[in-house]
């Protein structure tokens, strides 16, 4: 069997490990099944391992696998990086990004980035991931991500930080709610002192935005009356607009759900609430990786400049 068929079968192996699933695996990688099933079992024959348990769900690797894959996803990472470079020095862009950020995050970039994709670097295959940034953390450290959006409360020596920009926090409530009309501005606007008064479902503690809320919170000398903690978006905002409490997000995590009068929205004021926001990459960010930060920056410069994106460059 040939070096070249040795390496295929290694990245199939990861794909399939990756998936959990020979159908998944076999649907994005553009194959047949039973043609993927071949060549797992030739390298099990190969290494005299199985590696992989087969159930009604999927596939698990077996702790050989489990091995295994862990000890050959370094060569194949270094592997990929170097056909990346290589490509890139002809200026051509290839392989495949891993990119995770915060919902509103997400909602405001997510779109921009796919159609630059397609537009400037078809040979790029982007995987985005949303989640709070908490878990964002977790996938940046355990190297399930390249690039990550991520609040500057986390910081690793293991990854390279860089500033984004910093959102407007808004009160987010039940179009409507009787608790939160007599308590805005004439503009609009709700003070954090009235916040605190409020019920409020928010994120964990061990998510920034919780930790920059409550900061806040104590530097102003404040104390909420109720927290709850909401660790799904989609959650919190059923929650929120069946009047079971309030939340604070940046306005693009809600901009759809405003639009369509489910719910209302209130920038926080005396003080001004920020999130904050940074890029994180590996020391050894791909060309790929390295273009689309770039991207990225100047698409929230933009955005800031023309008002689509509530906040300010950091």
């Amino acid at each position: 069997m040939s070096a070249v068929m040795d390496l295929r079968q290694l990245q199939l192996f990861r794909r399939i490990v990756a998936e959990g699933s020979f159908s998944r695996a076999a649907a994005a990688l553009g194959i047949a099944q039973p043609a993927l099933s071949r060549q797992v079992r030739a390298l099990e024959e190969e290494l005299g391992l199985r590696l992989l348990h087969r159930n009604g769900r999927g596939v698990i690797p077996t702790e050989e696998g489990r091995r295994f894959a862990e000890a050959v996803s370094p060569v194949l990472d270094d592997l990929d990086r170097i056909r990346e470079e290589a490509m890139a020095a002809q200026g051509v862009a290839r392989g495949r990004l891993r990119v995770a950020m915060p919902p509103s995050v997400a909602a405001a970039l997510g779109p921009a980035l796919l159609r630059h994709l397609r537009a400037e670097m078809p040979g790029v295959e982007l995987n985005l991931r949303e989640g709070f940034t908490g878990t964002i953390h977790e996938w940046l450290t355990r190297g399930e991500v390249d690039i990550a959006v991520l609040n500057p409360m986390r910081r690793s020596a293991a990854v390279k930080i860089e500033p984004l920009y910093d959102a407007h926090l808004f009160l987010v409530h039940r179009a409507g709610d009787p608790q939160v009309a007599p308590l805005l501005t004439p503009e609009g606007e709700i003070a954090l002192a009235d916040v605190a008064h409020l019920p409020l479902l928010l994120p964990g503690r061990h998510h920034g935005v919780r930790r920059e809320i409550e900061a806040a919170f104590s530097a102003a000398r404040l104390v909420a009356a109720k927290i709850e903690d909401v660790d799904t978006l989609s959650g919190v905002k059923q929650m929120v607009a069946e009047g079971l409490g309030c939340t604070l997000f940046a306005w693009d995590a809600v901009s759809l759900e405003i639009e369509a009068g489910r719910l209302s929205a209130a920038r926080v004021c005396a003080p001004v609430l920020l999130h904050g926001f940074v890029l994180a990459t590996s020391p050894e960010a791909s060309p790929a990786a390295r273009a689309v930060v770039r991207f990225l920056r100047e698409e929230v410069r933009r955005r800031i400049g023309d008002g689509r994106l509530r906040g300010s460059l950091n």
